[in-house]
Formats: C-alpha cells, sequence, structure tokens
C-alpha cells in the first residue's frame, strides 16, 4: 500500500514540475504580402536564381512591443512566373530564406515545369531551422534557385511570391 502512495506522490510532483515548466506559447498564422522576386538577365542554360527581400515591422505584426517571436516556421511557399514576351522554358525550384543572423535555410523544393500565369507552391520540408532569428532581424530574403532550359536568356524574369509561416510567440 505504501508503494502505491509514493507512486502517487510521485506522479503528483512530476505533472506539477512539467506544468511549471510549460510557457505561455501562442500560436499565430501570419504572411507576407505578395512579394515580388526576381531574376536579373542574363540567364544561362543550368541554374539560376531569383530573389525577393521582405522587411518588415515585427511590432505592427504581433501588436505588442513586448511580445517576442521564439519559434518560426515557413509553412507554404506560393510562386507564379510573370508574363514576359518569350519567355524560356524552365523548371524546378530549390527555395531558401536567409536574414542578418539566419545563416542560408533550405525550405522548399518544387519538381516539374514553370509555366507562365500558373502558380506551384512548393514542398515544405517538415524539418526546418527556427527562423525566429529572421523575424527578430525584421529582414528576411527569399531565394529561388530555378532550372533554365534554353541556353540563354538576356532579359529579366519575375515572379510573384507568397509566403505563410508559423510562429510561437511569448
Amino acid at each position: 500500500m505504501q508503494k502505491h502512495r509514493i507512486k502517487i506522490v510521485f506522479i503528483f510532483f512530476l505533472m506539477v514540475g512539467l506544468a511549471g515548466c510549460t510557457s505561455n506559447l501562442t500560436v499565430q498564422e501570419i504572411e507576407s504580402p505578395e512579394l515580388l522576386m526576381s531574376a536579373e538577365g542574363p540567364l544561362f542554360e543550368g541554374a539560376n536564381s531569383a530573389t525577393a527581400t521582405w522587411e518588415f515591422d515585427l511590432k505592427e505584426i504581433l501588436g505588442n512591443e513586448n511580445l517576442k517571436v521564439s519559434t518560426a516556421k515557413i509553412t507554404s511557399v506560393e510562386v507564379v512566373l510573370k508574363g514576359s514576351d518569350d519567355l524560356p522554358d524552365l523548371e524546378n525550384m530549390v527555395f531558401e530564406v536567409t536574414s542578418k543572423n539566419t545563416p542560408m535555410t533550405r525550405i522548399g523544393l518544387y519538381e516539374g515545369a514553370i509555366l507562365e500565369g500558373q502558380g506551384f507552391a512548393l514542398n515544405i520540408a517538415e524539418q526546418q531551422e527556427n527562423l525566429a532569428t529572421a523575424f527578430a532581424d525584421g529582414k528576411m530574403t527569399f531565394v529561388g534557385d530555378f532550372d533554365l532550359k534554353d541556353e540563354e536568356y538576356y532579359k529579366n524574369l519575375e515572379f510573384t511570391l507568397l509566403v505563410k509561416f508559423e510562429i510561437g510567440i511569448k
């Protein structure tokens, strides 16, 4: 009987300890405004990069200057190739993000043809680096590496970009 009481007391203290260790983390979903991601020509056959930068005021996003982002990850990325004269054949895209204090981090991948005006969503990595430091920086740079199937293309290419995040706020 006494062993049973000891187990109950142990379980009680374990639960109290776990409850004390948890923080008041609020999860919120946010999205970037529609961004213009561009690749400057000349572009050559093989891998080429397009970039977009998002600058933001974290206080405006959170609505309170005392709150901080403790966890952040990207949940979806939607890209659309904007129309232009005689667009080249494009395919595949590797998507990465970086900021002042966040190293270049691979987020997702799209495999297939990239067609004018047709949006595509990237397959997002289940395991991601925590992007909380990128939010603290107030500026993120997104990089889309795509493959050009033609030998060369001398004009610029533009994509629209929409990135959705899940952030944990304390």
